[in-house]
């Protein structure tokens, strides 16, 4: 009987490689992405690309001056090694002569859940747990009315993350099926924005071309409309420095794009398109997907598999190894029978 090695349980402290067995007499096929083998960045090389970015002045030169921080970070249900990127940063802060008590990291849950201090802790580290004001952002409330997009969108944004006068985000870029690619934009919106602006720009955006990835030609790209919407919440809510991470099948990092928000992630789509390439796959009598970091929103992967096998009698297995279950999602998410 033949293996295939999968890794599994990511922000478990069992997280790694599993094998899962096969028939002999099973035709098995891997279709890894194209940057599986790619090299794993150092610190080092790590701080460089936040010290270098596109389109931007670095975060000790923007931090002149400032009064108050806030490092917004992605939640459970992404994989970014948030504490790595943060260390970085508040090396960059504390050259600028920011003090701590100046400095608060928010995750940017968008429409998810409020996460424990367990968890929190898993994505920003004990360190900056004990040391700094960790919050959760709340989308039905205490946000503050910033007008409208040229998409006729509202923006609504958390009034902590207002307040500040540097803002800072750490996320990562990987494929969306929404957006095209996650990262940037999509830390503020839906990342900090109001459940009625998040509802909004689903409701007027997303639905504008059908089906994303069927009918607008754009989907891809740095000009996907729910990407550009995305963009201008950011800039209107006044995003100094975003920080995206780039990551392979075991979510370490292989590049960091930092800078401008839009410039940065312009870039990074376009490296992330030759990363995450997996040759077409249709026809299988079995596709079996590999959720893994996202095993707590395992929804995403079955439109994965049902492109992968036959259009009749075809089997798509979803594995969704997750010790938190499937997150709670105040816009999509199943709230009982009748709900």
């Amino acid at each position: 009987m033949g293996s295939v090695r999968l890794m599994q349980y990511e922000w478990c402290d069992t997280c790694g490689e599993i094998d899962y067995y096969l028939p002999d007499s099973w035709d098995v096929k891997v279709h890894d992405i194209a940057g599986c083998s790619r090299p794993i960045l150092t610190p080092e090389q790590i701080e460089a690309a936040i010290a270098s970015p596109i389109a931007s002045q670095p975060i000790r030169e923007l931090a002149k001056g400032k009064k108050k921080v806030c490092i917004l970070f992605d939640d459970m249900s992404r994989g970014t090694p948030t504490s790595k990127i943060a260390r970085v940063v508040l090396k960059e802060l504390h050259e600028a002569g920011i003090p701590d008590n100046a400095i608060e990291f928010i995750c940017a849950t968008g429409a998810h859940q409020a996460w424990d201090r367990a968890s929190l802790v898993k994505k920003v580290g004990e360190d900056i747990m004990a040391n700094y004001p960790v919050y959760n952002h709340v989308a039905f409330f205490n946000c503050t009315p910033l007008g409208k997009t040229s998409f006729g969108t509202r923006v609504e944004i958390n009034s902590e993350v207002v307040s500040c006068d540097l803002k800072i985000a750490i996320g990562d870029i990987a494929p969306h099926p929404s957006y095209g690619f996650s990262g940037g934009g999509k830390m503020v919106m839906p990342g900090v924005a109001s459940y009625d602006s998040i509802s909004e720009h689903h409701g007027v955006v997303h639905r504008r071309h059908g089906l994303p990835g069927q009918v607008d030609p754009k989907f891809r790209s740095a000009e996907n409309e729910s990407l550009r919407d995305a963009i201008e919440f950011a800039r209107m809510a006044k995003l100094d420095f975003s920080i995206m991470c780039m990551m392979n099948h075991k979510t370490e990092v292989v590049a960091v794009f930092a800078g401008d928000v839009e410039a940065a992630q312009k870039v990074a789509i376009e490296e992330a398109k030759k990363h995450f390439f997996v040759p077409d796959t249709s026809d299988n009598d079995i596709a079996i997907v590999n959720s893994f970091c996202k095993g707590n929103e395992a929804n995403i992967a079955v439109p994965v598999g049902f492109r992968a096998v036959k259009d009749h009698g075809g089997t798509a297995v979803i594995i969704a190894n997750s010790h938190l279950g499937q997150i709670g999602h105040y816009l999509f998410g199943s709230w009982g029978k009748s709900f």
